[in-house]
């Protein structure tokens, strides 16, 4: 508890409680929830709706060319190596759609020197933004079936037979997302950035999945229905995370975002903490525009079915302001006059959340360790990821939420989120 007596102090022990039992709920949701996903997909009385093997013949036929759209600006180390993963996919006809968004680099003489007749490459000469090159290619291509990939992503081959029969069986799934890795895990960084993926962002993903709606797919590779993101206006140029802003959009519009998480994708990821913090502070900066820009349509009781992602995601940004306003509270109060709030040395709640908090992150470690045994080689850094990401996560939140409701949309153009990679 804090220590602070009176009114006050009630309100703050009650604020308090909710700082210790907020990750606890949403860990064991994700436990329980993925678990009931995973059970599901092997369950027999599920098997003539979730995509079975036999389907990759019939989605095939129906779908026989997909096109790849890759959005690039500056990306001359990592380019080459999307635009050859794509080509390798294992599809009966694949043709990559490179978009060199004002780039200042060689990514367009990578992209020209791989000289495959399968490859488009648009040439933008002032940058718009990562969502108006996905808009402008989306635009031009005429296959139903569209698979966006990041610049520095490297898909497994069999990720469109994994992803396409899904638009085989519900003809309302907009877009199913795949499941990304991270592909350098030699610094501490990278090793806590794998345990994310696996054991809180995949975890969480299968667990949305099966309440039914999914808060962000993927913009690293995810597979779009064509008419669907037509159908409600294309990419936002305005939003800094333009893949959850338009997962809302497509649910809101009645379109369902699946989850796929046997669909893997290797991706290169911030190697320095200064790069880290300008990517959560884009994601942040993203989930609280996306949250300001369809706050009213989700309150509508006809969208009833996204209050538990909207409420999960509002509840997430005022733990986090809360976790920092103890910190700083317990801070203050050892200088000044004695320990008040909460100590960021966990003890009785925190400590019970960090073991809740691992239980989560071994058990999403194991699911995926299925697909990727890789994974069991980061187990051991797991208790230094609640300490360190659960601060510095929350830190970054507050930064960006304030100016975030403040400021007036506009266009967002390039923020790179890593350090330029060479070959």
């Amino acid at each position: 508890m804090t220590g602070i007596g009176g009114p006050g102090g009630v309100v703050l022990d009650a604020l308090a409680v909710f700082v210790g039992l907020f990750p606890m709920l949403v860990a064991m949701l994700a436990i329980d929830s993925s678990r009931r996903f995973a059970l599901d997909r092997r369950g027999i009385s599920t098997a003539r709706v979730e995509p079975q093997r036999t389907d990759w013949e019939a989605a095939r036929a129906t779908w026989p060319e997909v096109a790849v759209v890759i959005p690039a600006r500056d990306e001359e180390g990592t380019i080459a190596a999307a635009v050859r993963s794509a080509l390798a996919l294992r599809w009966p006809s694949v043709r990559v759609v490179v978009v060199d968004d004002g780039s200042v680099d060689a990514t367009a003489v990578e992209v020209e020197a791989i000289g495959d007749p399968r490859v488009e490459l648009l040439r933008r000469p002032e940058p718009g933004g990562k969502s108006a090159a996905l808009d402008l290619a989306i635009g031009r291509i005429g296959t139903e079936v569209v698979l966006i990939l990041d610049a520095d992503a490297r898909p497994e081959i069999d990720v469109l037979d994994l992803l396409v029969p899904q638009m085989l069986h519900h003809t309302d799934v907009g877009a199913v997302t795949a499941d990304p890795r991270v592909a350098d895990t030699s610094t501490l960084l990278g090793v806590l950035q794998a345990i994310e993926f696996s054991g809180t962002v995949s975890a969480l993903r299968r667990g949305q999945a099966s309440w039914g709606r999914v808060c962000t797919m993927s913009g690293v590779c995810t597979l779009l229905r064509r008419e669907a993101v037509e159908a409600v206006g294309g990419f936002a140029t305005d939003m800094h995370a333009e893949d959850i802003e338009l997962s809302w959009r497509l649910q809101l519009a009645g379109w369902r975002v699946e989850y796929e998480p046997d669909a893997l994708v290797a991706m290169h990821v911030p190697t320095t903490w200064r790069s880290w913090v300008r990517q959560r502070r884009r994601w942040a900066t993203g989930l609280v525009e996306a949250l300001r820009r369809h706050a009213r349509s989700i309150l509508r009781r006809e969208n009833r079915f996204m209050w538990p992602i909207a409420l999960e995601a509002g509840l997430s940004i005022f733990w986090c302001h809360l976790l920092v306003f103890f910190t700083a509270l317990w801070l203050v109060g050892t200088v000044v006059e004695g320990p008040v709030g909460l100590s960021p040395v966990p003890a009785r709640w925190g400590a019970l959340s960090l073991v809740v908090a691992l239980a989560q992150i071994l058990w999403g470690a194991h699911l995926d360790a299925k697909k990727d045994p890789a994974i069991r080689s980061t187990w051991w850094a797991a208790p230094l990821y609640p300490l360190l990401y659960w601060w510095a996560s929350a830190g970054i939140v507050v930064l960006a939420t304030v100016p975030t409701l403040l400021r007036r949309d506009r266009r967002v153009t390039w923020e790179p989120d890593r350090e330029p990679l060479r070959t």
